[in-house]
């Protein structure tokens, strides 16, 4: 017999992968996570290998915090964030005008069938979107073929292997009003870190994609997971 429990957290998964869901809550998870995960995004900015005059890829950009840090960081390089989420997409060329960034832009887009030819990218970033994708190695399959050849992937996702005080201590942080902070843990434990990836998961699902010379480590300032790796 199924357990109750596990049903709840199918169902409310699925509910956390809904477009509906992020058209219309997006915009409260994006005030919420930035200031938790500022730190990651900087860092990936740092980290990501690319060319001069690079054509970069976010995939599952969200509100665009990423991309405008990367669009700042490599202004002689063009980056492409993509969404599935129509109102996440607005949001995010919102935000893009907000911080005056000219070589950055947005579309509608499943990374599960990416509109662009073979080859299109320099290097491609993505940040806690792979747990919401349907099938994860057909979205890797998509980015291993839009990017170049010694193409750079960096992916970054909520470590599904997280203590439960670590992950106590991220809940007090995220402080969501009207929710009490033991519902918070709860959601996050099963339907979010526990839905998710562990290091090494992220790690085999990258090199099963045909990307190499994998790199990966725990966050610091956040639990998660990040893998670099090039095609």
């Amino acid at each position: 017999m199924t357990n109750p429990n596990t049903l709840l957290i199918r169902l409310l998964t699925r509910l956390r992968d809904m477009r509906l869901v992020w058209d219309i809550m997006g915009s409260l998870y994006n005030g919420r996570i930035y200031n938790l995960i500022e730190e990651l995004y900087d860092d990936i900015a740092k980290d990501l290998d690319t060319p001069d005059q690079a054509q970069i890829l976010d995939a599952g950009a969200g509100r665009g915090y990423l991309s405008v840090a990367l669009a700042s960081r490599n202004p002689d390089s063009h980056v492409t964030g993509i969404d599935y989420s129509r109102m996440q997409v607005r949001r995010a060329e919102r935000y893009c005008r907000e911080k005056k960034i000219p070589n950055c832009s947005f579309r509608q887009n499943n990374v599960l069938s990416l509109k662009f030819q073979d080859a299109a990218f320099d290097a491609a970033v993505s940040v806690g979107s792979i747990k919401h994708w349907p099938d994860s190695r057909r979205g890797l399959a998509e980015l291993y073929r839009v990017c170049k050849p010694g193409s750079c992937l960096i992916i970054s996702e909520t470590d599904r292997d997280v203590p439960d005080n670590e992950l106590r201590k991220f809940v007090q942080r995220f402080r969501l009003p009207f929710v009490p902070e033991d519902l918070l843990f709860w959601g996050l434990r099963h339907v979010v870190f526990g839905q998710s990836f562990s290091q090494d998961q992220l790690a085999d699902a990258v090199r099963l994609a045909g990307f190499r010379n994998i790199e990966s480590h725990k966050v610091k300032a956040c639990p998660y997971v990040i893998v670099k790796a090039w095609k």
